[in-house]
């Protein structure tokens, strides 16, 4: 699924959104500790391809999550799949698991239970 769609799909439900093609570049991912603590709009929702350039969405997950970030809400989407070790280790972190093509009801269904939880709007999706 194309970054730019799933972005459209987040703004019109009133999100800020920051959207990287390459997740080697974004601060959550450079940065050796989460840099939520220094920036005001920490992502309320985080959402990966597992298949992108430089890193694995497994991998990007995992490493965000052990650097302390605080996100309650992750995703991953694959148009292969994810073996069972992936889904093992992504499950610890309460990660959802969307295949492609992506089931957009489900998808919103999604979002919305997110934005039922989440008191503030809009809160700010990182989508790589």
């Amino acid at each position: 699924m194309a970054l730019s769609y799933l972005k459209r799909v987040l703004q019109r439900r009133g999100y800020e959104v920051e959207g990287y093609a390459d997740p080697a570049l974004t601060p959550l991912h450079q940065d050796l500790n989460c840099p939520c603590s220094l920036h005001p709009n920490c992502p309320a929702i985080i959402i990966s391809d597992v298949d992108m350039p430089s890193v694995n969405g497994v991998e990007l997950l995992e490493s965000i999550m052990k650097k302390g970030c605080r996100c309650l809400n992750l995703a991953l989407i694959s148009g292969k799949g994810l073996g069972h070790e992936d889904l093992t280790r992504m499950a610890k972190y309460g990660t959802r698991y969307f295949t492609k093509p992506l089931d957009l009801a489900e998808f919103n269904a999604w979002i919305d239970r997110i934005d039922r939880a989440v008191d503030c709007h809009p809160v700010i999706p990182a989508l790589f």
